[in-house]
């Protein structure tokens, strides 16, 4: 046989191959064995393939670094579409010095994308953690003008993914290191993005506050974001120390389809302990630091903010009916 022959029984009707006219179920289960990479590389193939590559690609994203992370937050918090196909977000506390370490360009790069002096650069060729490995890969950059900065991401670019992606179902964040940003509120810096807000992790050019309002907002600004996911089923808040007792009974409490939660090694030690006594020991523990169903959540919680939580739970019920 020819291998133009071969070729042609390759390929399907009118000429296209047969990927592209399988049925889409089928596509999409073997695509679901693909990793990241791969996937994107189906991005570029082809309009057909495209469609159900991107539904894969945004369901439960993997950010390689805070740069990869940046670059997802201006996409989803100005495309809704795209906004919409993510329902499992993770993101754990991959500090910007490992980035730095390895060569690799972080958010800070992104946020400076547009201005020459302060972009990311080319791509590393040696990788210092682990062993001095030798990259191929193709990310950018690290600029050495930044090498002396804040290692923390900040609450920004969070809160601008919550905002935007309302069909989250898994919500896994992994850090401590979140640092306060500045919500700015002036007509000279107009929002573009599905959140209707400007931090200043946004603007790439400082700005002059005698001519904004500025608010200096915690990480625990993001629950108020997190708690109007009315989809949401598991949330999963690990290592961090800025998540409060009411922090934790907004989110039990007014995201009406929690299955379960996690909020092990979070909390203040010395603002939330509490003594529990187990048999005959007592120790100092933080009660709802702990794994496990809403329900078990909500029996760590004070009992007098039951009923009216139950009631704030039954409205949220409501509006997700309407």
């Amino acid at each position: 046989m020819s291998v133009s022959s071969a070729a042609e029984e390759a390929m399907g009707p009118m000429g296209k191959p047969m990927l592209e006219t399988i049925a889409s179920e089928v596509k999409n289960h073997i695509f679901s064995y693909l990793p990241q990479e791969t996937l994107l590389c189906l991005l570029l193939t082809s309009p057909v393939l495209s469609e159900e590559a991107v539904v894969l690609l945004y369901h439960s994203p993997k950010f390689r670094s805070t740069y990869r992370f940046a670059q997802f937050v201006t996409t989803v918090s100005h495309s809704r579409p795209y906004a919409d196909l993510v329902r499992v977000f993770e993101l754990s506390d991959r500090k910007e010095a490992e980035d730095r370490a390895n060569g690799f360009a972080s958010w800070r790069e992104w946020k400076y994308r547009e201005i020459p002096l302060y972009a990311a650069k080319a791509p590393p060729k040696q990788l210092m953690e682990p062993k001095k490995k030798t990259y191929k890969g193709t990310h950018p950059g690290t600029n050495y003008l930044f090498n002396k900065t804040s290692l923390s991401m900040p609450i920004g670019p969070v809160v601008h993914v919550l905002a935007a992606c309302r069909n989250i179902r898994q919500l896994k964040l992994n850090f401590g290191g979140l640092t306060n940003d500045d919500l700015i509120d002036s007509l000279n810096y107009p929002s573009i993005a599905i959140s209707g807000m400007v931090f200043g992790s946004d603007l790439a050019r400082s700005w002059t506050q005698g001519s904004a309002d500025v608010e200096s907002v915690q990480p625990s600004f993001l629950i108020r974001h997190l708690t109007s996911l009315l989809k949401l089923e598991y949330v999963h808040i690990r290592n961090a120390p800025w998540l409060t007792g009411e922090d934790v009974q907004s989110i039990v409490w007014n995201c009406p389809r929690l299955i379960e939660v996690d909020f092990r090694d979070s909390g203040k030690v010395m603002q939330d302990q509490a003594l529990v006594v187990s048999g005959k020991t007592a120790n100092w523990e933080i009660p709802w630091a702990m794994k496990g169903s809403r329900k078990e959540c909500a029996a760590t919680l004070p009992a007098g903010l039951a009923s009216e939580s139950l009631a704030t739970v039954s409205r949220g019920s409501e509006r997700e009916k309407h």
